[in-house]
């Protein structure tokens, strides 16, 4: 997942002699680099920096930065192949309705053109209700949000086929509360495309 992890790169690539490998850390989107240990023939190299790499017959070699142009060449493809990052939206709800606030009309909006723009897409849409009333009422409510939500999708282009639903109640609070507590940022629906 580009957006949390670094990408590990391999590339394996069959020579006269002996298998190599190539290992090569390139940073997130967000900029941030993770950090791996290559391991082989009973050494070790750790690779901590953005686009640094280390090619492995029977050890690790010493580590490199690999330039840009040469990522580019060796795994363009791959990368080019890689699914997009998972990205959410919310939708927030007056008490005890299924009709989201005006406010969150763009992101609804936005979810549908995200949804229609990827090649293929498992959308989660689910419902959420705060912990004020009865905990049957507000299941019930969480999942007609959810159902209420699809519809406004389905109206935007979205595949009915593109999309599960779930309906959480009070269960699984944004912003954590006592039990009876109306909070405006838990009656939601969370817009999960992967």
């Amino acid at each position: 997942m580009r957006t949390l992890f670094s990408i590990l790169l391999l590339c394996l690539v069959l020579g006269a002699c002996a298998p190599k490998t190539t290992v090569v850390l390139v940073p997130d989107d967000d900029g941030g680099v993770g950090r791996v240990v290559v391991r082989a023939g009973g050494a070790e190299q750790p690779l901590a920096a953005a686009n640094e790499s280390t090619q492995v017959t029977d050890r690790p070699a010493p580590p490199r930065v690999m330039p840009q142009q040469e990522i580019d060449r060796v795994f363009g493809s791959t990368l080019a192949a890689m699914p997009e990052p998972p990205k959410s939206f919310l939708l927030y709800f007056p008490t005890g309705s299924t009709e989201p606030e005006p406010t969150s009309r763009p992101a609804l909006d936005e979810a549908a053109d995200t949804i229609k723009c990827r090649a293929v897409s498992n959308v989660s849409v689910i419902g959420h209700s705060d912990s004020a009333g009865d905990p049957v009422a507000n299941q019930k409510l969480s999942m007609a949000r959810a159902e209420a939500v699809r519809r406004m999708l389905q109206a935007r282009g979205v595949p009915a086929g593109a999309m599960t639903l779930s309906g959480h109640g009070a269960n699984d609070p944004l912003v954590p509360t006592a039990p009876g507590v109306a909070e405006a940022r838990n009656r939601r629906v969370e817009i999960l495309v992967r």
